[in-house]
């Protein structure tokens, strides 16, 4: 081995302890490394959160899912969300109308005798044997789910009393609508608040408390079942009718001749008619068609009912050509003055029910009752009065709006015509 790379053995030993000792001063000298702590998670999550793209706004999701649809699809959401909007619409209307019943209807307190007095006729307490036998007896009230009776009554503003009651009974089997005019002077058992007695049907609702003691006198008489009924006082009549442009109404050459001569008697504003009455068919405003309605000395309560049931019927033709606007008006002059038995959710239950199935194009029959055969005029006291056969004229009104009866009649039987005098 060559002089120069020779080294001797403990020289060597002690380079490499010099080596390691330089090795472990360097160590020692350099700083620690800190061990991780608990923040270094929250800085990569952090950082983690950072880096995520920012939210797309509302706007363009909605942009973006809309994009998304096919054409039909666009159709049918745009088309549901129109009629959305029409129910919404509709509905806030109906509401706002139906709020308006009743708002303002003060009915009149009249003072109404409270007897008839018949004097020495012998007959009287026969008669009323035979009216309160019939009137509380148990022969079921008719009724059918496929036929509706609404009473209408007409108030007159000053007595209060009842002085147009008018069936208006729609058959929605059949479809027709039948108006049956009660006579207000139909001398009646009635059942009120304080007791029973006798009387005119147009004063049982002052004498016995209220309207519906006056239907459930017409229920006793004539055995059918009334589901509904509408009271309005005649300014509310005289509205109606102005609301719809006034109406044609035919009027004879009698009551014309009449109507002209004695017009401030049955006018409750004390002014002349807009025009003279003519034969013919007349256009009346709404005092002319009141004015009509109103008049009885002329007749009798036979021809009277006839004359409320012409004009009744042409209002029901000038509704079904009436535009919105009149619709509207009529509305609004009507609602707040009527009274009625029903609830909201009724009256648009019948209100749907009256468009939905087309009344306004029912056939209309008409008559009075009892008809002129089932009654005979009679006298209590100063007043006159009909005498009427309920039993008989039970029997002809139900089968007139249910086409059978249950009502058998005897052939030995004593009616109230056999004891009017």
């Amino acid at each position: 081995m060559p002089k120069d790379n020779y080294q001797p053995r403990h020289a060597a030993g002690a380079q490499k302890k010099s080596v390691d000792r330089a090795i472990a001063k360097n160590t020692k000298s350099a700083p620690k490394k800190k061990a991780p702590t608990s923040s270094a998670p929250r800085q990569k999550y952090q950082k983690k959160t950072q880096s995520r793209p920012p939210r797309k706004s509302k706007n363009k999701s909605f942009k973006l899912w809309w994009k998304r649809r096919s054409k039909k699809q666009k159709t049918v959401i745009i088309i549901a969300a129109l009629l959305a909007l029409i129910l919404l619409v509709v509905g806030i209307f109906i509401w706002s109308k139906l709020r308006m019943v009743g708002t303002k209807t003060d009915e009149p307190v009249g003072k109404v005798e409270e007897e008839l007095d018949f004097g020495d006729n012998k007959n009287a307490s026969s008669l009323n044997g035979v009216l309160k036998k019939w009137s509380t007896n148990k022969v079921e009230k008719m009724s059918d789910k496929d036929i509706k009776n609404i009473l209408l009554v007409g108030l007159d503003p000053v007595s209060g009393c009842t002085d147009t009651m008018m069936l208006v009974s729609v058959n929605t089997k059949t479809k027709v609508i039948t108006m049956a005019s009660f006579y207000r002077d139909s001398y009646t058992y009635y059942e009120g608040k304080s007791g029973s007695s006798y009387h005119k049907l147009n004063a049982v609702k002052s004498l016995g408390g209220g309207i519906e003691y006056t239907i459930k006198a017409i229920e006793n008489d004539y055995k059918i079942k009334i589901d509904d009924y509408a009271m309005v006082n005649y300014n509310t009549f005289q509205s109606v009718v102005n609301s719809l442009g006034g109406v044609d109404v035919y009027v004879t050459a009698k009551e014309a001749a009449f109507l002209n001569e004695t017009w401030y008697e049955w006018a409750f504003s004390g002014k002349p008619p807009a025009r003279d009455f003519v034969e013919g068919t007349n256009h009346m405003d709404g005092e002319m068609a009141l004015t009509f309605c109103r008049i009885r000395k002329l007749d009798s309560d036979v021809n009277r009912t006839e004359r409320q049931r012409r004009v009744i019927s042409s209002i029901m033709s000038s509704m079904k050509n009436a535009n919105l606007s009149q619709v509207n008006n009529c509305i609004n002059s009507v609602l707040p003055y009527i009274s009625t038995g029903m609830s909201n959710s009724e009256i648009l239950a019948t209100a749907s029910s009256a468009v939905a199935g087309g009344w306004l194009k029912y056939d209309i029959k008409q008559t009075p009752m009892p008809t002129e055969k089932l009654c005979k005029a009679g006298w209590a006291g100063s007043q006159w009065i009909w005498v009427c056969d309920f039993e008989a004229a039970a029997q002809e009104l139900q089968t007139m709006l249910y086409g059978e009866t249950n009502i058998k009649l005897a052939d030995d039987r004593k009616s109230a015509l056999d004891f009017a005098s």
